[in-house]
């Protein structure tokens, strides 16, 4: 056995047993999504929320409220985030929001559905901390947060400063430079 080949076995063995733990961690977390791209769409959401830093509130909360707008749900793979953690706090759904509710969102994903007034809908979340995400198309220009869309094969996302900067949402860099377009930068 050569030296080369001795190395790469070893290597292999190494580290097969991580892909393997990486492998079964990420399945069972969009088991649920029908899709891949749901599942994709799912994913981002979720780590959207490592990247992006709330005003504190003076009435803490001791979950992490993703709120949701429509029929559609990513099939399924929103349901797969419940539980998960945000920080400290668990993520929890909450399904069409309204009234003294809204405040209590961290988040709010709005479906693609042909149904829902997207201007009545981000209305509602007016003036309050929190990040309005859908998989809608042209959703940052009718005045939404993140829009997620489709980019050939591949699932990407755009992001709208302005609102976020209105109320006090902070958005890494970090995650700025990964989105396709970005929309108030100066």
């Amino acid at each position: 056995m050569t030296l080369l080949t001795k190395y790469i076995k070893r290597m292999f063995c190494d580290l097969l047993p991580t892909m393997l733990v990486g492998v079964a961690l990420y399945v069972p977390l969009f088991a649920q999504a029908t899709t891949k791209e749901d599942a994709v769409k799912a994913g981002f959401v979720y780590n959207f929320t490592k990247y992006i830093t709330w005003p504190t509130s003076d009435t803490p909360q001791d979950n992490f409220n993703l709120c949701v707008e429509g029929n559609d749900q990513l099939d399924g793979g929103l349901e797969a985030l419940y539980g998960k953690k945000i920080g400290n706090k668990s993520l929890i759904l909450i399904r069409d929001v309204s009234g003294e509710a809204l405040k209590s969102c961290h988040m709010v994903f709005v479906a693609d559905d042909a149904k829902l007034n997207m201007q009545k809908v981000l209305k509602k979340f007016d003036g309050l901390p929190v990040v309005t995400v859908s998989d809608r198309a042209d959703f940052i220009k009718m005045g939404g947060m993140i829009g997620l869309l489709r980019d050939g094969n591949r699932v990407g996302f755009e992001i709208n400063v302005i609102p976020a900067r209105a109320v006090g949402l902070s958005i890494s860099a970090q995650l700025l430079k990964l989105a396709k377009y970005v929309k108030g930068l100066k």
